[in-house]
């Protein structure tokens, strides 16, 4: 090599360096705002089902627990009070005060569209607790699997009890929150109908709307029992703790309870109590856990607003919780039943 090519080649490599040294930092500066909703804190709007539901104050105590242990994330509540338009009108608040995300936990499958489209045109991700909504990233129960563990359990015991042939089972749902948590419906009553004995006839399967609450679902468990023999072996399957409860209590206020065991889902301190009883005609619940969905939502919602990839949908675990296992996930809560 000549002394002038190589000349050539040292300015050729001289010129690259000082572009290459020009362009890092605007590398950098790129990289930085790549991602534009990355802060040092955050301000995220929650809107729970309902304050009136052990299952919603835990679910709702676990986020704010997670909240400040984070140390950088600021929760604005409301209540949606069951009621979309109630939840529509807290979207438009959240919206109106700034926040960079919204948790929503809301009832009514009618409301998803709008309460999206009105998130989306100002740019604020949605996460949906357990009932979703299009565009939002889900997170909750694997409800169809969930809805198997329980019906799975109620047909051992009915095979194991009542020589595996009920009469008639009740089905508590709740059909204004769509296709998604009536997977868990559809999961309870094929794994019955698949793993006992004798399946129920089609016909006296009774599906009756909880509207979720226990209110309701005495009213319309009461109101069907005249329908139902007198001598004949109940089952039910509930949405959860609260409709269990009410339908046991239409039960055994019909003088039916001895005939009838339940199932449910959730299981929150509420039902827990309930299938811990002596004699309780609640056999247990599929467990979601709602205590630690704080812990396991809040990080998800920072990575979405730090542009990490999070999957559309996030399912929380699912175990059947009864009166045989529940020391084994709850034992501070009953010590005295756990002592036995």
């Amino acid at each position: 090599m000549t002394k002038r090519t190589f000349s050539t080649v040292a300015l050729a490599c001289l010129v690259f360096s000082m572009i290459l040294a020009a362009l890092v930092p605007a590398v950098r500066v790129s990289a930085q705002d790549a991602c534009p909703t990355a802060k040092d804190s955050y301000t995220i709007g929650f809107a729970n089902l309902t304050e009136d539901i052990v299952f919603t104050q835990l679910v709702r105590e676990g986020l704010v627990s997670t909240a400040e242990a984070m140390g950088n994330v600021e929760l604005v509540l409301a209540d949606n009070r069951l009621d979309g338009a109630t939840a529509l009108a807290n979207t438009e608040n959240f919206i109106t005060q700034g926040v960079d995300a919204i948790i929503h936990f809301q009832t009514d499958e009618a409301f998803g569209n709008v309460i999206m489209a009105r998130a989306r045109a100002a740019g604020v991700p949605v996460f949906a607790i357990d009932i979703p909504m299009p565009g939002a990233t889900f997170f909750g129960a694997d409800n169809y699997y969930a809805g198997e563990l329980a019906g799975a359990a109620l047909a051992e015991w009915v095979n194991a009890n009542w020589d595996g042939a009920a009469d008639a089972m009740l089905v508590l749902e709740l059909p204004q929150s769509g296709p998604i948590p009536a997977a868990r419906m559809q999961g309870m009553v094929e794994a019955f109908q698949a793993n006992a004995t004798t399946p129920i006839a089609d016909e006296m399967v009774f599906r009756l709307d909880s509207k979720n609450t226990q209110e309701e679902a005495f009213r319309v468990v009461s109101d069907t029992l005249p329908a139902i023999p007198e001598d004949a072996r109940i089952v039910a399957v509930t949405i959860n703790d609260g409709t269990a409860l009410g339908t046991i209590a239409a039960l055994e206020a019909a003088g039916r309870g001895e005939n009838s065991m339940v199932v449910g889902q959730n299981a929150d301190p509420s039902g827990q109590e309930e299938m811990i009883k002596e004699n309780s005609r609640y056999l247990g619940a599929t467990g979601y856990f709602p205590e630690n969905y704080g812990a396991q939502l809040l990080p998800r919602v920072i990575d979405v607003l730090e542009c990490r990839p999070v999957p559309p949908s996030i399912y929380v675990e699912h175990v059947f919780i009864s009166a045989e296992n529940v020391c084994e996930y709850y034992p501070d809560n009953w010590p005295e039943f756990c002592a036995q």
